[in-house]
């Protein structure tokens, strides 16, 4: 995915901002712009820069595990073009972070009850206070 991405260009022909890496796993080679593990990290800066690696990938997880949470359209195949997909991405992220400012729960994970006991997919909030500030967010010409 990364190796056809144009995201991959922009870094190996040096248009990304200085300083800016991506995080990888261990199945990507390491390059100046790709921050991966060690495989077999010595004691010392090896072992702490992993650590610090895992910790760092783990935020960003927890990140997108948030997004594809408040919004079902994220968990799997985007059916739009690459385009168009980022921009859905930036919408989300962007009503994610009003949600998070005023305080709007995520929706529970299947299964989950919340505090009155039942498990409405959204947690009975989400919906209801995004509706109420007028951020209804219906893609035009979704699936496309």
């Amino acid at each position: 995915m990364l190796s056809e991405s144009g995201i991959r260009q922009l870094f190996e022909r040096r248009y990304a901002p200085a300083n800016c890496h991506l995080l990888g796993d261990s199945g990507y080679p390491c390059k100046p712009w790709l921050l991966t593990p060690y495989l077999q990290p010595r004691q010392g800066p090896q072992l702490n820069y992993n650590r610090a690696h895992k910790t760092t990938r783990a935020v960003v997880e927890r990140g997108i595990g948030q997004l594809k949470r408040r919004f079902h359209v994220l968990h799997g195949e985007v059916r739009l073009r690459p385009e168009k997909v980022s921009k859905l991405i930036i919408a989300c992220a962007i009503l994610h972070n009003i949600c998070k400012v005023r305080q709007i729960a995520e929706p529970l994970e299947d299964g989950d009850e919340d505090e009155d006991g039942d498990n409405d997919e959204d947690g009975g909030m989400l919906t209801e206070q995004v509706l109420r500030m007028g951020m209804v967010f219906d893609p035009p010409g979704y699936p496309e």
